[in-house]
């Protein structure tokens, strides 16, 4: 079962957060300090906490320049604090239909929401009929009983069961006995499934209820201690990052390491061991640390002296966590290292025992990384994104513009507080909040801009995010068709406008660059000047027009009209038809005619084939002409690689 979407209201120092959209894997809640972030992850975790049972209180959560007169408005008690909603995945669809009977869940969806009066309720669509017609189908029920206990709902169809057992009792005809049992039968199995009293969705409530993830909420998270008391931890288990003996479980877990063998009285067999876990844990941790690859780690076991005298005896009773500095030439403790490795080594650990919880969790971090130099945060955000949020949905906040991937700015959810009578509120719109919100995103991108132009040799320069948006999504489209697609080793770059390529040209001369223009750009003539003086190839300047049916042409003119407004009509909720359009010129400007004003938001339409739940249906629908001619510029843009 995956988070779909959720709503925090009237708590902490939110009035009312929106809806927020949560993607299946990992989403971001990126703002700065006393935004609301934190508020957010607690309401979260409140609706179903697996490390301690918080309850929402009214004096302590209500927010506080609201309660009185709330209170006396008599809203306190059924104001919502927290309402999500989980859509099914195929083992919750498949478990819930074979004991409630197939199509019982038309919207395949769970929604769950708390009070400050303690009600916790649950809200779903079942499909009556449905679960009538799998009982008839597991008991193999005869025409006659259903026609006689005809009905839509099942508690229903047993109050007709059983008035047709009391007719029918006592009468000697073989058919009436044979009928009354199946009505027996039917009303034992009914009675199974919904007991006297209750109702079918509250039975299917339940049983969806067994199945709701569990939320884990984690801000502070217990180091590792260099010296691991084996005794300390042979019993008790712990949620990940409670506690240091709970981090050292997991982390010989982690090496797969046979403590009765770490404790052996056999050197060999015992020094094996070591090893075995020493290497195991290198490779794992070091996968994903890359800021220092000349370390290992080195697992070692301690012994203590039980007893005094002659009755004294020598015993295994420590693990000693050391870290091999190969460049340096030296083995120091664990606790020598930085705090920044200490904090990542001690997180991979614990959080690794994730990986086996799937989909019956929600990991929450709150700040994560923040003691991580700018790279050791991209290093964190890769086991997040390979490892652990592969397997369980996560939900972390930051402020950090290095926890933000610009390649994936669909995961990012923008947190901004608005004031008193606004409270704080998350929105995926950039353009709706204001720029200390959007710092951490804009500062992403800025460095990735930065990293792209001075590193690397290809640089593919566009004119705009929207471009960006379009290349990208349709290269993975062409991709998964088994077409060409944009090569990876391009690093895409938006000069925010034409007018800006030739200066981005003229001050990186030494990188190679390709420019992708539409077919009306203005900066054309300064493109040919820079081509005539040789600081630019003729081919590294590829142009729309080579591809689209008209010119001048924008990106957009590689799709069919038709196909463009299912992109622009959702974006900006119009209904425009293709016949609307008129003139053969390029769709900006057929679209520009038929509203009545220049078109100018060229970002919308890409925007929303981004973020839309329906963007595989979108591509799916595209012309063979579509892709013919994304391909065929993919294939241009491609045939300009330096090597």
């Amino acid at each position: 079962m995956k988070l779909s979407e959720a709503r925090v209201r009237m708590f902490r120092n939110v009035i009312d957060s929106g809806m927020i959209r949560f993607q299946d894997d990992v989403t971001a809640l990126v703002g700065k300090n006393e935004s609301g972030k934190t508020a957010l992850l607690m309401a979260l975790h409140r609706l179903n906490p697996a490390n301690g049972d918080p309850e929402f209180a009214e004096q302590q959560d209500y927010p506080r320049w609201r309660l009185t007169r709330d209170r006396k408005n008599k809203e306190v008690e059924d104001a919502r604090p927290i309402e999500a909603t989980f859509t099914l995945d195929e083992d919750d669809l498949a478990a819930v239909e074979s004991k409630f009977g197939e199509g019982i869940l038309p919207l395949k969806q769970f929604t769950v929401y708390k009070t400050y009066g303690g009600t916790r309720m649950r809200l779903l669509t079942v499909d009556e009929k449905a679960a009538l017609e799998h009982m008839y189908y597991v008991l193999s029920s005869s025409e006659e009983l259903k026609e006689r206990l005809g009905s839509s709902d099942l508690v229903d169809a047993r109050s007709r069961a059983l008035s047709l057992i009391a007719d029918l009792e006592g009468s000697e005809d073989d058919a009436a006995s044979a009928l009354t049992a199946s009505a027996k039968e039917f009303v034992n199995e009914v009675n199974g499934l919904i007991p006297k009293g209750h109702i079918l969705r509250g039975q299917v409530a339940d049983f969806l209820d067994e199945r709701l993830p569990k939320f884990f909420y984690f801000s502070d998270y217990e180091t590792l201690p260099s010296r691991i008391d084996l005794q300390a931890i042979a019993t008790g288990e712990e949620t990940p990052g409670a506690s240091a003996n709970q981090t050292a479980r997991a982390l010989l877990r982690l090496a797969g390491a046979d403590t009765a063998n770490v404790q052996a009285e056999d050197f060999d067999a015992r020094k094996s061991e070591l090893e075995a876990a020493s290497n195991e844990l290198t490779q794992q941790v070091f996968e994903y640390w890359t800021q220092n690859p000349n370390l290992s780690v080195e697992i070692d076991a301690d012994k203590q002296v039980v007893g005094n005298g002659y009755n004294s005896s020598t015993v295994l009773r420590y693990l000693e966590v050391r870290v091999k500095d190969s460049r340096h030439g030296f083995t120091g403790s664990f606790g020598q290292r930085s705090k920044g490795f200490q904090w990542f080594f001690s997180f991979f650990a614990a959080f690794s025992e994730f990986e086996d919880l799937g989909n019956e969790v929600v990991v929450l971090l709150d700040e994560p990384a923040m003691s991580l130099h700018g790279k050791a945060q991209a290093d964190f955000l890769r086991f997040i994104n390979e490892r652990l949020g592969a397997r369980s949905q996560v939900v972390y906040t930051t402020h950090s513009p290095f926890m933000v991937e610009p390649n994936r700015v669909e995961r990012v959810r923008i947190v901004e507080d608005r004031g008193p009578k606004t409270g704080s509120v998350v929105t995926e719109d950039v353009q709706s909040v204001g720029e200390d919100a959007t710092f951490p995103l804009q500062a992403a991108l800025g460095y990735d801009i930065a990293q792209n132009l001075l590193i690397g040799p290809d640089n593919l320069l566009l004119e705009g995010g929207s471009d960006d948006t379009y290349l990208r999504i349709m290269s993975d489209h062409l991709r998964s068709l088994g077409r060409e697609g944009l090569d990876p080793r391009w690093r895409i770059v938006s000069t925010h406008g034409a007018t800006n390529m030739p200066a981005f040209v003229s001050l990186f001369a030494e990188l190679d660059v390709t420019l992708l223009i539409d077919g009306t750009s203005k900066s054309t003539g300064k493109l040919d000047t820079l081509v005539r003086a040789k600081a630019l190839p003729q081919r590294r300047v590829i142009s729309t027009n080579q591809f689209a049916s008209m010119e001048p042409s924008d990106i957009e003119d590689l799709f069919t009209p038709a196909e463009y407004l299912k992109l622009y009509n959702p974006a900006f909720g119009s209904a425009l038809k293709v016949s609307d359009l008129n003139g053969k010129d390029r769709i900006i400007a057929r679209v520009g005619r038929a509203i009545g004003a220049q078109f100018k938001e060229h970002g919308k339409p890409a925007e929303y084939l981004m973020r839309s739940n329906d963007r595989a249906k979108f591509l799916r629908s595209l012309s063979e002409g579509t892709v013919d001619r994304w391909a065929n510029l993919f294939k241009s843009i491609n045939a300009t690689l330096s090597s």
